[in-house]
């Protein structure tokens, strides 16, 4: 028992003479129970040999994803993490170019100071040549109802944006409309109190704005996200999020997020320095789990009360990004894995599924901008998820794509490339 306290090693010793004190007539049962505690007792040594829980449990807190809450089930100390994800897509149309990209790697690293103060922070490489910090804060934890979070923090909206990790969403790639309508992965500085009561849990914050000079037609509000750098502070804005388990299984939630946006720190580089904005955007949302059934659903519709400088006057102003003045989405997912039905002791996983999406960022336009019905697109994905392990996913979709226009697919003047077909592959992983 090397490396354990006297105290501790008395402790164990004890519990082992006193735990099972051999009876008369019993003794094969008594020696099959000395077994089990020696086994037991094993384990918990090489848990504190580690100096942190040893048994490979991945488990949500607070709404993190799995790996990003590693952190918390820490006994004290440094913990390092991560999660990675890389890809192939080939495209059903010879005028736009297969793509592989090594989408994203990332690093989490927190440590536990007490079991009340944490700190975590979230590194991601992108594309193999950009990195960001994707999350940084220290975890107040005063009680279960309530606790203060300050730092660059995930802003608590829709399913994907703060459980983005790919070991816990179906598809090569993350849902469009929690891309493009809620711009995942969103996060800005600010502070947010966080906590629940029996069945329904919150969490709000007061953040830094948006800067409004970098939204654009076809992903709306998700180029004028400051990510931490620099932001702009004389722009507030404000989220609540609220999620209720219903039952074993069935969360419904929702989320609603307010705020001002103004040009960049420094000034715009884009568009008029003056150019501000109101955001009121909300979503709501369903997530049921039952025996290898997942069925999820989400919608969500935000609205931009911008001045004059978002006008197109003429439409062809130099400058102008064609912004959208209301933007709208929704998506339905169903999934069911298969494995325990082909091999009913194994602890991997087969999973099909099928999602619809319908969005559109040009839902509504300001004066003089003409509506672009590219903007509103309709994707069907349909694919499967293999884990041999859970912490390891292999992925395989194909997705059929349309837009509300009637130019022909393919890219160049007086064609729609949203409307080209994809096939993808694609591997992940959390530790």
């Amino acid at each position: 028992m090397k490396g354990l306290s006297k105290m501790t090693a008395m402790a164990f010793t004890a519990a082992l003479v006193f735990g099972v004190a051999p009876t008369e007539g019993n003794a094969a049962e008594d020696v099959d129970e000395l077994s089990r505690k020696v086994k037991i007792l094993t384990e918990e040594v090489e848990k504190l040999k580690l100096g942190e829980v040893a048994d490979d449990k991945y488990e949500s807190f607070s709404g993190l994803g799995p790996a990003a809450s590693k952190v918390y089930g820490k006994r004290g100390g440094l913990s390092i993490g991560g999660y990675g994800e890389f890809y192939y897509t080939n495209y059903l149309d010879d005028t736009k170019k297969d793509k592989a990209d090594t989408l994203r790697f990332i690093l989490y690293a927190g440590y536990k100071f007490t079991d009340n103060i944490i700190l975590n922070a979230e590194l991601e490489f992108e594309h193999a040549d950009k990195s960001f910090v994707e999350f940084v804060y220290v975890d107040f934890l005063i009680n279960e109802a309530f606790n203060v979070r300050p730092g660059l923090v995930l802003v608590p909206m829709g399913i994907i944006n703060e459980t983005h990790e790919p070991t816990t969403f179906h598809g090569v790639n993350r849902p469009e409309v929690e891309r493009n309508v809620i711009p995942t992965t969103w996060r800005d500085l600010g502070v947010m109190v966080h906590g629940g009561v029996g069945n329904l849990s919150y969490k709000a914050a007061v953040l830094n704005g948006l800067k409004s000079d970098s939204f654009k037609k076809s992903d709306w509000l998700r180029s004028g996200r400051f990510k931490g750098s620099e932001a702009n502070a004389e722009s507030l804005a404000y989220v609540v999020n609220l999620e209720y388990g219903v039952t074993e299984g069935f969360t419904v939630g929702g989320s609603y997020y307010f705020g001002e946006a103004g040009a960049g720190a420094g000034g715009s580089e884009v568009l008029d320095g003056d150019k501000n904005a109101d955001i009121d955007l909300w979503e709501v949302h369903a997530i049921f789990r039952q025996k290898g059934l997942e069925l999820r659903g989400l919608y969500v519709e935000g609205k931009l009360d911008g001045n004059t400088a978002f006008d197109a006057d003429p439409p062809t102003s130099a400058g102008n990004n064609e912004v959208g003045k209301k933007a709208r989405g929704w998506y339905v997912e169903a999934a069911y894995d298969v494995m325990p039905h082909i091999k009913p002791m194994s602890e991997s996983s087969l999973t099909p599924f099928v999602r619809y999406e319908d969005y559109d960022t040009h839902h509504e336009v300001f004066s003089g901008v003409a509506d672009d019905p590219t903007q509103h697109r309709r994707i069907t994905t349909a694919g499967v998820s293999y884990k041999p392990i859970h912490n390891v996913v292999i992925k395989a979709d194909y997705q059929w794509r349309d837009t509300a226009s009637d130019l022909s697919e393919g890219k160049g003047a007086g064609l729609d490339e949203n409307k080209i077909d994809q096939f993808n592959l694609g591997v992940g992983f959390i530790f």
